[in-house]
């Protein structure tokens, strides 16, 4: 019964802070140092949590998201037909490669480059090592700045735009794959923070962060399950649990992604910002006294 209430509550946690800009590696983290849950079972249903809210950005996107299949097709078949060209390209062409070039940032933290390890081999040590739970604090600060600077930016009178560009694509790309990595980094959060932040309008940069998510996301899930199934970690999993966990963080994900939306339509999502900070400055002072204690 303990697991099954357990598994609710990080699904409602999950739900909550992977759409809510406060980021749910940082929360989870959090979760998880406090109660001392970080063994191998625990990252897998961290990660088997993301499936439930994968569903559920494709459920509040499904229209946009089938759109652009349908448009993904159609531009093969103009590829093939020797009609496809760049300067006709329509706003859902546009966006499909602009999502496809900053999902490829993604593979600067697993490629390996320094000595045969890729980026997010030497950082996961670090960000997994309870003597390293500071990082976490940082790291809810720096979404909470990234957000308090686009709050400024947005509502100043600059003209914005309704599509993304390559350079547009290259910042949320890095910032994606930096909150890929580094537990505390809001992905949500900083993503349509930098979009914002580029000139982009808000409906186009909520979609676009929220969309782009779907194949990192995946990806992270299926990296992760093969992790775990090296290590054993599959074994301990409670299955009804695991599944109470998917439901509940799918539901509470689609209310945290339209409350997002909404705020972010008013203006009004500054107050993550304040949160963040907060919470940043809160895990900062549990390490402080956690290591004056040793």
């Amino acid at each position: 019964m303990m697991e099954i209430l357990s598994a609710v509550f990080q699904g409602i946690l999950q739900g909550l802070t992977e759409f809510l800009p406060i980021s749910s590696s940082g929360h989870l983290a959090i979760y998880q140092h406090l109660t001392n849950n970080t063994n191998e079972s625990s990252l897998l249903f961290t990660v088997l949590l993301h499936v439930g809210t994968l569903f559920a950005v494709c459920f509040v996107f499904r229209k946009t998201i089938a759109a652009l299949i349908i448009e993904f097709f159609k531009m093969f078949g103009d590829i093939f037909k020797g009609k496809f060209s760049f300067k006709t390209m329509n706003t859902e062409r546009r966006t499909i490669l602009m999502m496809v070039l900053s999902s490829a940032m993604l593979l600067l933290i697993v490629i390996p480059v320094f000595n045969g390890y890729a980026l997010k081999d030497i950082v996961d040590p670090f960000t997994s090592d309870k003597d390293f739970f500071w990082i976490v604090g940082v790291m809810l600060i720096v979404t909470s700045v990234l957000m308090f600077i686009s709050h400024r930016i947005t509502s100043s009178d600059k003209p914005t735009r309704n599509c993304a560009n390559t350079k547009d694509a290259l910042l949320i790309g890095l910032t994606q794959a930096a909150a890929a990595i580094f537990p505390g980094l809001s992905r949500s959060g900083s993503t349509t923070a930098t979009a914002l932040a580029c000139g982009l309008n808000k409906e186009y940069a909520t979609q676009y962060s929220f969309i782009l998510s779907v194949p990192a996301v995946a990806a992270a899930a299926l990296l992760e399950f093969k992790d775990a199934l090296e290590v054993g970690g599959v074994a301990d999993i409670n299955i009804l649990a695991t599944i109470v966990g998917i439901v509940v963080s799918a539901i509470v994900g689609i209310i945290a992604i339209k409350t997002f939306v909404w705020l972010i339509k008013k203006n009004r999502y500054i107050i993550f910002s304040y949160y963040c900070a907060f919470a940043g400055v809160a895990v900062l002072i549990i390490s402080i006294i956690e290591h004056a204690a040793k």
